[in-house]
């Protein structure tokens, strides 16, 4: 693709764990998920083709019905797939910066070379997935996020014969009860603050535009007032669904590889953690803690 700076590994991109909407469905080296484009659902097919350097990314859409404006719905899906995967992040450049100026950090780069950070498109579904994340695996956060498109989204059918599940509207979950949320998705105690954010949402009380424009401090003061919402979680919707790429989200792996790693064993709260990173990564915080995450997770740190 045109523009990209660096390289992608859409596999380890896709797969990180860490993500601000369910996780896309695959079929060996092909990934399916859907998305609404300039007012259109679309359901796209990706593999990519050639090596992390050298790659191109074979895209195929499908509507819910035979259009006319096929070349629209490629550029939209190619602004989309430049944003959702990072593609204009310099890789290059982060990985010369820090090849010799932290060691710790340089160590993931050959294994995960090509590994990007992903963003969102809808605000409102990155803040509940980041909500649902809280204490929870990769797994069944995604496994409930699933059972909620399912019961509570909207369908939409396709002209290939499949149909999908979107992603439900603020209006709909806040409507609904936590207990029978509750019941239907296994989401357990997080139930409550879905639905509560999503009243917030359609009351007017909260507007997730907003926070895009004030400081990474100011946003963050905004997110901790929410219910459900912690320090993890604000970070995790203030990187991956705002792009705020100065937030670094601290959970278990992170807390206990910067601790073993960086501070050599001394004693420091999650809070301090994430401090650390945003001092000695700066901008590239959200990154050092996407590469960290994953070192931690497949070294058992």
């Amino acid at each position: 693709m045109q523009f990209v700076n660096g390289p992608l590994n859409l596999t380890e991109t896709v797969l990180s764990g860490q993500t601000p909407e369910p996780e896309w469905v695959r079929n060996g080296s092909i990934f399916t998920d859907i998305e609404i484009l300039n007012g259109t659902p679309v359901k796209y097919i990706l593999t990519q083709m050639g090596d992390t350097d050298n790659f191109s990314i074979e895209a195929h859409a499908i509507t819910g019905k035979p259009t006319q404006h096929s070349e629209e719905i490629a550029a939209n899906l190619r602004n989309h797939l430049m944003r959702v995967l990072g593609l204009k992040d310099d890789l290059t450049f982060f990985y010369r910066m820090y090849a010799d100026k932290d060691k710790v950090l340089s160590v993931t780069f050959q294994n995960l070379r090509g590994l990007r950070l992903m963003r969102a498109t809808d605000l409102f579904e990155a803040l509940i997935c980041s909500i649902l994340s809280q204490n929870n695996s990769v797994r069944l956060w995604n496994r409930s996020a699933r059972l909620m498109m399912k019961e509570y989204g909207r369908r939409v059918d396709f002209v290939d014969g499949s149909h999908e599940f979107l992603f439900p509207r603020p209006e709909t979950l806040a409507r609904l009860n936590p207990r029978g949320l509750r019941s239907k998705t296994s989401m357990g105690y997080r139930a409550k603050p879905v639905v509560m954010v999503s009243r917030m949402i359609v009351g007017g009380e909260l507007d997730l535009s907003k926070l895009a424009s004030v400081s990474y401090e100011e946003a963050k003061d905004t997110l901790l007032e929410l219910p459900g919402v912690g320090p993890k979680v604000a970070d995790c919707f203030l990187l991956y669904g705002l792009g705020r790429v100065e937030a670094a989200p601290v959970d278990v792996w992170i807390h206990r590889i910067v601790s073993k790693l960086y501070l050599r064993g001394r004693k420091a709260s999650r809070t301090k953690t994430g401090e650390f990173l945003r001092e000695r990564f700066r901008d590239w915080a959200g990154y050092a803690q996407l590469y960290l995450f994953d070192y931690a997770r497949r070294e058992k740190v």
